[in-house]
């Protein structure tokens, strides 16, 4: 006589993958390992932030565009940093104004990537780097009214890598970079000569 699965056994089995796939901390307080790449699995935070970041350079390489395009007929509306000085087509001025406002672009757009991609592939550092980064990103305020969308972002992003699941998972990538030194137990029984159970 065979038994008939209950409904429980049934809603059980159904549910048995999508159980298995939930990641949860390990007791030691480590991240997971992913089962797919044999890495520390990347918690959310770690995703968003690294999305926020490239998103900052992404919209501050938008605005720089848009500057340029600006600047051709209207040089001196084209960004708040060179609405503030009055100088004539063709001048010396209107060049390093230019140059000025490449310089904070790129400035704001390599950091915010640096971060963003360190933080995705777990190096700790990039939490301190990370405030930086969302600092220099103020610079936008000289730029257009684009531009200020990467401040939020940038902060936003920094404030994730603070969180514990993003700890959790720069702590377990450094214990993989960095494994501490395992000594071996001294030698407190040393034979000179043969054996004993060779005499």
């Amino acid at each position: 006589m065979t038994s008939q699965p209950t409904a429980d056994s049934t809603a059980i089995e159904a549910i048995r993958p999508a159980m298995a796939s939930i990641q949860l901390p390990s007791p030691d307080g480590l991240t997971p390992d992913n089962p797919r790449t044999g890495e520390p699995q990347r918690p959310a935070t770690i995703v968003i932030a690294t999305v926020l970041h490239w998103l900052a350079v992404a919209v501050t390489g938008v605005a720089l565009l848009w500057i340029y395009w600006e600047a051709v007929a209207n040089f001196a509306n084209a960004s708040g940093l060179m609405g503030q000085f009055v100088t004539t087509p063709g001048s010396l001025e209107r060049v390093l104004l230019s140059v000025g406002v490449t310089v904070i672009g790129l400035v704001i757009g390599t950091t915010n990537a640096i971060v963003g991609y360190y933080a995705w592939v777990g190096y700790r550092w990039t939490r301190i780097a990370a405030p930086i980064s969302a600092g220099l990103t103020l610079s936008a305020l000289v730029l257009n009214p684009l531009a200020w969308a990467a401040i939020p972002a940038a902060i936003a992003g920094a404030g994730l890598l603070w969180l514990p699941p993003s700890a959790r998972f720069f702590r377990t990538w450094q214990g993989r970079r960095h494994p501490g030194q395992a000594f071996a137990p001294p030698v407190v029984d040393v034979y000179y000569g043969p054996l004993p159970r060779y005499r």
